[in-house]
């Protein structure tokens, strides 16, 4: 347990309010299982539970779909690799989004591939994906791809429909855009009907990023010429020459400002609207020097490594006394399998280039896929916007940053070898590439549409 889990264990055990510094309904959630079960351990064995059964069921759509052992099998080592499982039994918002994400997108798959079940699981898959864009607020980057997979999936149900939806390119992006636009209403109705049920109070969060921006970009002569309390103009100043006495060059809440108003931790700052209008006037109006900045820290989040794995002893300090945990030998082997194997010899793993780069890749390779191009598509571009989504906004090189890009890309990898494997060796009756729309093919790849080359309306769908 980190510090994080542990300002958000109490406030489920009900020693502080709950507040949203981390998205509440990540603490509600937990609050539920912990008042049914009694154990503040249940969050956890869901997220490892979930984990392994997406996997599960991942790996039965490869069988099914590929009638090949070895293929289908990949998916069940998604959960083993040393950088996916270093943060399974870890209560953070990034691990809950890659579950939420991985366990929606594997509905998906299995929602195309068996038609009965078509809408149930669709259904399902759009409440994961609408908790992992709440639980995480930075999700926004990497959740339209998944929302569109999902639309095409819900699209292709209906042949009449998927044949007025594809008719032709204005109406097929129209679609991906009007579902996109749904998506996007349907999360912020959830979140206002959330925050008016629960009532978390409010931290301003956001005001970390403001503080970043003025430290580290506007110079000393600025902050004083600003028309702003005294108080806080010295606290600047102060966090200025703390920071770079320090070469600190983010995460100034943290590291050099002095934390909440009162000094506390997940405190909100005083001053905030301040904060936030000299943000405005003197970090906005100069976006070379803010764009410099940004440059700096996202090289930095990319290039340098941080934080591979969370031993059970990560935040102990903030624990209450009888929710400590011991290290175990189960932990010994953990930590070797993850940093001595897998960090240590296998370091780009655990680093948001290579993510990166892998996600760019998978995206070059679509047009070499035949059958699994959309969903290989969707995964790639998810990982790439999450990314560099934190250009602006990026407050530390820690991994679990990358932690879903690094799950969308694997799974990009898992599907790219499953239609290679289609391509040396077709499904019964399959006789062209799949895209948006075409007719049933055989029963080896019922489920899936093959369309035809030279019908000049499938190549538009691509």
């Amino acid at each position: 347990m980190t510090n994080d889990s542990a300002h958000q264990l109490k406030q489920v055990l009900g020693r502080i309010p709950l507040d949203d510094w981390h998205p509440a309904i990540m603490t509600v959630s937990w609050t539920g299982l912990y008042r049914l079960t009694g154990e503040i351990s249940s969050m956890v064995l869901v997220q490892i539970g979930l984990t392994f059964t997406a996997a599960l069921l991942l790996a039965i759509y490869l069988h099914d779909l590929t009638r090949s052992r070895l293929v289908s099998s990949l998916a069940l080592a998604v959960p083993l690799l040393p950088f996916t499982i270093t943060f399974l039994g870890v209560l953070w918002k990034d691990v809950q989004m890659m579950i939420a994400f991985f366990v929606g997108t594997v509905l998906i798959l299995l929602a195309e591939r068996f038609s009965t079940f078509r809408y149930p699981l669709l259904a399902l898959s759009l409440l994961f994906l609408l908790y992992g864009a709440m639980v995480r607020k930075n999700a926004f980057f990497a959740i339209l791809p998944l929302v569109c997979l999902l639309y095409r999936a819900w699209r292709n149900g209906s042949p009449g429909l998927r044949k007025r939806l594809t008719l032709n390119r204005r109406r097929l992006l129209g679609g991906y855009a009007a579902a996109s636009v749904a998506f996007l209403v349907l999360l912020l109705g959830a979140g206002t009907a959330f925050n008016a049920v629960f009532q978390p109070k409010p931290t301003g969060q956001l005001s970390q990023v403001f503080l970043d921006d003025i430290i580290f970009t506007v110079p000393a002569q600025e902050i004083r010429a600003a028309d702003i309390p005294q108080d806080l103009e010295d606290k600047l100043l102060h966090a200025r020459d703390v920071c770079q006495s320090q070469n600190v060059i983010w995460d100034a809440y943290w590291k050099c400002y002095g934390r909440g108003a009162t000094g506390k931790q997940f405190e909100p700052i005083a001053h905030q609207s301040e904060v936030r209008n000299l943000w405005l006037s003197d970090v906005v109006t100069h976006p070379i020097r803010y764009a410099y900045y940004r440059a700096q820290t996202y090289a930095r989040f990319l290039f340098v490594g941080k934080s591979e794995y969370a031993p059970v002893t990560a935040g102990r300090h903030a624990v209450p006394a009888e929710y400590h945990v011991q290290p175990t030998k189960a932990d010994n082997i953990l930590s070797d399998y993850v940093v001595e194997l897998g960090a240590k010899t296998f370091p780009w793993f655990f680093r948001a280039w290579f993510w990166l780069a892998a996600a760019v890749a998978f995206i070059l390779l679509v047009p070499k896929a035949r059958y699994l191009r959309p969903q290989i598509a969707a995964l790639g571009w998810s990982a790439v916007l999450y990314l560099l989504g934190y250009f602006p906004i990026v407050p530390a090189s820690d991994f679990r940053y990358s932690y879903w890009p690094a799950i969308a890309c694997t799974l990009a990898a898992v599907l790219f070898i499953a239609d290679r494997r289609l391509n040396k060796k077709p499904p019964e009756a399959a006789t062209a590439p799949a895209s948006e729309s075409g007719r049933p093919t055989g029963p080896r790849f019922a489920g899936h549409r093959i369309a035809q080359k030279s019908d000049p309306k499938h190549v538009a769908e691509q």
